[in-house]
C-alpha cells in the first residue's frame, strides 16, 4: 500500500457524526428495496434495518459485514476490496466474522498505543481494548471511528461497501478524494510539491513559491508550476495572502488503481534511482540471499511491519523540514515468467 499525505494523527480531530454516517452507509446499502426485506435477508424478525437507519440501535461492524455479502455474493469481501486485495492474514477467516474485524482492526493499528487511540477516539481505552483483542464486538459507528482514527481512510473503507456517492456525508470528500488520485498517478511530483508546502519557510509570496520549492526538490520550476496549477485545480490548495497554502491533509491511497499505482511506483522508484547516481544523501543498500518461500513471506511481513512504524514517526513529527522519500523492493529474483506463475504467498 503506497500512501501519500499522510495525516498527522498528533493534531487529528473527529471528523464525522459517526452515527449519522452509519445511517447513511445503512441506506446506501439498501439501495432501492425496503428495509423490511433487508431485515429479512439480514435473518431478523423485526424491521431491524429501519431501526438502524433510525439510529435507535446498530448492527456490529461483523453483522454489518455479513448483510453485505449476502446482498452482494458475486462481489469481492468488503476486506478485500479495502485492502485491493485479499490480504495474507485474511486467509482461513470468514471476513463476516468478529475474528476478521479485529484483526483488520489491529493490522491498522500497528504499534500506536491503544491508549493514544482511546484518546484520539474520545473512548475508553478498556473498550477500545477490548475491540481490539477481539473480547468485544465494535458497533457500526465505532468501526467508522476507529478507521479513521487509525487510518484516515474513511472514505475507502465505505467505498468497501457502497458507491461513496451514494453517502451524502462523503460525497464531497470522495470527489476531493478521487482528483487527489488522479494528480498522483498523472503528476507524481504534484504530490512532492503538496508536502513541500507544508515545509517550514514556505508561506511567502505566490510568486516566490515556485523557485523556492524547484530549489529544495531539486526539480525544474516549470514541473513546480504545472504541479502548483494541477493541485490547485483539484481543490487540494489555496490562495492565501501569504501564497497557496495545502488544505487539510487527506490520507491518499494510490493503490486504488493497480495498473496506475504500478507506474506510479517505477516513477518514484526511478527518482531514488536518478538521486542516488547523482550522489544525493541517503540510505540506498541491497542484500542479495538464499531462504525459503515460505520466510520470504515473512520478511514481507517485517517489511509492512517496519513501513507502519515509519508512518507511525511521519505522523508524529514536527516542525516539517525536508521532503522524504521512501523507496524499497523485495521480490524473487527469477524470472518474471516463473513469478507471475507463481501464487504469491
Amino acid at each position: 500500500m503506497n500512501v501519500l499525505n499522510t495525516q498527522r494523527m498528533a493534531n487529528a480531530a473527529l471528523r464525522y457524526d459517526y452515527a449519522a454516517l452509519a445511517s447513511e452507509l445503512v441506506r446506501a446499502l439498501r439501495g432501492r428495496r425496503s428495509c423490511a426485506q433487508i431485515s429479512r435477508a439480514a435473518g431478523y424478525r423485526s424491521n431491524m434495518v429501519q431501526r438502524w437507519e433510525a439510529r435507535r440501535c446498530w448492527p456490529t461492524a461483523a453483522a454489518f459485514a455479513s448483510l453485505h455479502a449476502r446482498l452482494h455474493p458475486r462481489q469481492l469481501s468488503w476486506i478485500a476490496r479495502f485492502f485491493r486485495g485479499e490480504p495474507a492474514w485474511l486467509s482461513g477467516l470468514d471476513p463476516g466474522s468478529p475474528e476478521a474485524v479485529a484483526e483488520l482492526l489491529r493490522q491498522l493499528k500497528g504499534k500506536t498505543p491503544v491508549v493514544r487511540i482511546a484518546e484520539l477516539a474520545g473512548k475508553n481505552r478498556y473498550s477500545v481494548a477490548r475491540w481490539f483483542d477481539g473480547r468485544a464486538q465494535p458497533k457500526l459507528p465505532e468501526l467508522l471511528l476507529l478507521v479513521d482514527v487509525t487510518a484516515r481512510r474513511l472514505p475507502d473503507l465505505v467505498a468497501s461497501f457502497v458507491d461513496p456517492e451514494l453517502v451524502p456525508m462523503l460525497r464531497e470528500q470522495w470527489s476531493r478524494l478521487t482528483l487527489a488520485r488522479d494528480a498522483a498517478y498523472d503528476r507524481p511530483w504534484s504530490h512532492a510539491v503538496l508536502r513541500a508546502l507544508e515545509l517550514q519557510g514556505s508561506a511567502r509570496k505566490a510568486s516566490e513559491q515556485p523557485r523556492w520549492i524547484a530549489q529544495r526538490l531539486g526539480i525544474a520550476i516549470e514541473e513546480v508550476r504545472a504541479a502548483l496549477s494541477l493541485l490547485e485545480a483539484t481543490g487540494q490548495v489555496r490562495r492565501t495572502k501569504k501564497g497557496l497554502a495545502p488544505l487539510p491533509a487527506m490520507v491518499v491511497d494510490t493503490s486504488h488503481d493497480p495498473k496506475r499505482a504500478h507506474a506510479l511506483k517505477s516513477a518514484w522508484t526511478a527518482t531514488a534511482l536518478e538521486r542516488m547516481r547523482g550522489g544525493a544523501q541517503g540510505s540506498f543498500g541491497y542484500s542479495l540471499f538464499s531462504v525459503s518461500r515460505a520466510d520470504l513471506a515473512q520478511l514481507r511481513a517485517l517489511h509492512l511491519e517496519y513501513v507502519r512504524e515509519m508512518q507511525r514517526v511521519i505522523a508524529a513529527s514536527t516542525p516539517n523540514e525536508v521532503v522524504g522519500l521512501y523507496c524499497s523492493q523485495l521480490l524473487p529474483l527469477e524470472a518474471i515468467s516463473a513469478t507471475k506463475e507463481r501464487p504469491r504467498t
